[in-house]
């Protein structure tokens, strides 16, 4: 009802104030509307199908069908679920075209759904793909259309089984967009096959639950089926036997039959295996007496085959001749401590040779084969023993016996199993950036190392500014240029918004160099304030440090705000950072517009691969930068004000400082690549970028007045 009023509405009228009128007029005319509800309630899940099959037709134009699935003639709705619509070539049915949004509404980096139309024959191939509709602002920001339409193009080379071809790193620094494309459109057409071609084709339905495969066959050795586990050997020699009697039974209980044996003697090899199984059975019994093996079963039951060689037979004589309720007592099955017992009337005798020839096969003394039915409750899928007990006597001349155990578990191989559920999408990813995420935990852990053993670094200047200079680099060439992991304002805004727009954790996984980095920002921000990202691992802010350090090496005038100054104009990155991020929940279709006040997209991520007035700007603020040091993260940047602004929390406070400081002395003041440090000496942590510069002063004999007077005091003495 709501959606009724929403569209009787004026298109003019504001999204939000659509709705608000929709709630408020249903909520007013429900009682009038409620005696429609039992016909609201009859349109059922098949008809929304063929109505968003309609409208998926409806926004279809000629070029972009074309796209989707050449040579398509004729579009039909088709009825049933996913929505899906029929693509006719010369009158028959060649395949089906379906969209993301209305089968499987997968969300991007926005959290929102796109439109993403595909195509795919009857043999699961996909034969092309159009994006109608996305809300991705990192896709919209600096990646060009032609690359975008190139990516969406390439699902054409997919396959049901194969979406290898697809490669969501040729959208660099959209990845999370790319690989969600992909996902929707596998999992779509996932659906629609199963949904609609696979009953045009009457193919058998998909395995739900795990079932014993009877009738599927191929031929396999018997080594390799000794190899599987199908089948199961367990050899015992007198010393084994001897031995179990002696624990069992005290010292002087024996077993029969070992009189005038040596120890290493072969006593009992037992040989177990489950034929049912077609695999199994034709490949050891031969087809005719599987078949009849199978007659036997009753459809439910199952063939346990036993062969054994040795000094005790496992069948006593005279077994077969006994009655049909004679138990044997030398062989059971044990399940789940549930014991099943063989008798007379479910045995059969079976050839000793179990293979399909004398070079392949299992050579016994005896072979039985024994029917369980399905009463007895022995469950196939589940492992079980054999259990082999060995007739003797205990030291006093009793009658004894002794239990042997062989482990049975059938291999999937003979199972007829559910299919895996696909791993997570964000797990390609992860795999995919194997290399890149060990590169970037590396220079994670150098960082890390960095702060831990700054005293140490910093006491040796030039080490420090080697190390320094180093990691600035590293981060600009490898991180921001290469892999693209330059953190920005709409990765922020992605982490703010997940949990009210059903991205979750797994869409934010998607970029495994993004999500390393934002965990690691975030620890560290909570530890130390946001100058441990700002000052070392924003690739942006690295260019504008090198740069700088560029140009005082050109001699360029390098100006000093004054402090009274750079206090007002440290407030506009706050106030950026409040427009920016509070558009995207006030005002979303002015965030990416306001996120523009970045240039990291530009400089960073697509090289200056842009619209000039973009290009324009980037330059401009890498020149101000050469003459202000880091002037656009001093006074502009709306990730440095919102990182400020959680910043304030951070528990530690690892700059040092002396009382001199501010009354004394103000080299550190005055040596401060940003001015954070003000007249009185304190250190600004809010703006502070962590560069460490201050420290390499305070341990500074040379430099320091505090430690100047001190040197000069051991000087006098000495």
């Amino acid at each position: 009802m709501i959606g009724i009023l929403a569209a009787a509405m004026p298109q003019r009228w504001h999204p939000r104030a659509v709705s608000v009128f929709a709630c408020v007029m249903a909520a007013l005319l429900a009682p009038v509307l409620s005696g429609a509800a039992p016909a609201l309630a009859q349109v059922d899940r098949a008809d929304l199908s063929a109505i968003s099959a309609q409208l998926l037709i409806d926004r279809l134009n000629r070029e972009e069908l074309a796209q989707v699935f050449p040579r398509a003639e004729e579009l039909e709705v088709v009825e049933g679920v996913p929505p899906a619509v029929a693509v006719l070539i010369g009158g028959k049915l060649a395949g089906y075209v379906f969209s993301t949004r209305d089968t499987v509404r997968t969300t991007g980096y926005s959290g929102q759904s796109f439109d993403l139309v595909a195509g795919m024959k009857l043999d699961g191939t996909i034969t092309g793909a159009v994006l109608l509709v996305h809300r991705e602002a990192i896709v919209g920001r600096g990646v060009p259309q032609e690359r975008l339409d190139g990516y969406v193009a390439g699902f054409a080379a997919a396959t049901l089984d194969d979406f290898g071809a697809v490669e969501p790193d040729a959208l660099i620094s959209a990845t999370v967009s790319a690989r969600a494309m992909k996902n929707g459109v596998r999992n779509a057409a996932r659906l629609v096959f199963a949904g609609h071609v696979a009953g045009d084709l009457d193919l058998p339905p998909p395995v739900t639950t795990p079932s014993l495969d009877r009738s599927g066959f191929g031929p396999i050795s018997i080594a390799d089926l000794l190899a599987w586990g199908s089948i199961v050997h367990d050899e015992l020699t007198v010393a084994d036997v001897t031995t179990a009697f002696t624990k069992a039974a005290g010292r002087g209980a024996t077993p029969d039959r070992v009189a005038g044996a040596a120890d290493d003697e072969l006593f009992l090899e037992t040989y177990a295996a489950l034929v049912t199984p077609a695999t199994v059975g034709v490949n050891m019994l031969g087809d005719s007496r599987h078949r009849a093996v199978a007659a036997l079963e009753g459809g439910d039951g199952l063939t346990l085959w036993i062969g054994s060689k040795g000094r005790i037979p496992l069948v006593p004589e005279g077994f077969f001749l006994r009655g049909a309720d004679f138990v044997i007592e030398r062989i059971k099955i044990v399940q789940d401590g549930r014991e099943i017992l063989l008798d007379a009337a479910h045995a059969q005798k079976t050839n000793p040779l179990a293979g399909r020839s004398y070079a392949d096969a299992v050579f016994v003394d005896e072979a039985v084969l024994f029917t369980i039915p399905a009463a007895a409750g022995l469950d196939a899928l589940e492992p079980f023993d054999v259990v082999v007990s060995i007739p003797g006597v205990d030291r006093d001349g009793a009658a004894a016996r002794v239990e042997f155990a062989i482990p049975y578990d059938l291999p999937d191989v003979h199972k007829l199993l559910p299919p895996p559920p696909p791993p997570p999408v964000w797990a390609e990813a992860w795999v995919a950036s194997e290399t890149e995420v060990s590169i970037l935990a590396a220079l994670l852990l150098v960082v890390t190392l960095v702060f831990v053993f700054q005293d140490a670094l910093v006491r040796r200047r030039r080490l420090y500014q080697a190390v320094r200079i180093g990691v600035l680099a590293f981060t600009l060439g490898w991180l921001g240029l290469y892999a693209g992991g330059q953190i920005s304002v709409v990765n922020l805004w992605a982490y703010l918004q997940a949990p009210f727009n059903g991205a979750g954790l797994a869409t934010l996984m998607l970029e495994p160099l993004m999500f390393v980095l934002a965990v690691y920002t975030l620890v560290t921000l909570f530890v130390l304030g946001r100058g441990v990202f700002c000052g070392w691992l924003c690739p942006f802010g690295a260019l504008q440090e090198l740069l700088n350090k560029i140009g005082r090496l050109l001699r360029l005038p390098q100006i000093t705000v004054p402090s009274t100054l750079q206090e007002r104009m440290w407030a506009v990155k706050y106030i950026a950072a409040l427009v920016v991020v509070g558009s995207v929940f006030v005002a979303p279709e002015f965030a990416d517009a306001a996120a523009e006040v970045e240039p990291f997209k530009t400089v960073i991520t697509v090289k200056f691969q842009r619209e000039w007035p973009f290009v324009l700007y980037g330059v401009v603020l890498l020149g101000i930068g050469m003459f202000v040091e880091r002037a656009y993260c001093r006074f502009l940047c709306p990730l440095g004000g919102s990182l400020g602004i959680f910043g304030r929390m951070h528990m530690f406070h690892w700059l040092k400082r002396r009382p001199q400081c501010g009354t004394q002395c103000r080299i550190c003041e005055a040596d401060c690549p940003i001015g954070a440090i003000a007249p009185s000496g304190a250190i600004n942590m809010n703006e502070c970028l962590q560069c460490l510069d201050c420290q390499a002063d305070y341990y500074d004999e040379q430099r320091c007045p505090p430690l100047i007077q001190r040197r000069k005091r051991k000087e006098v003495r000495a």
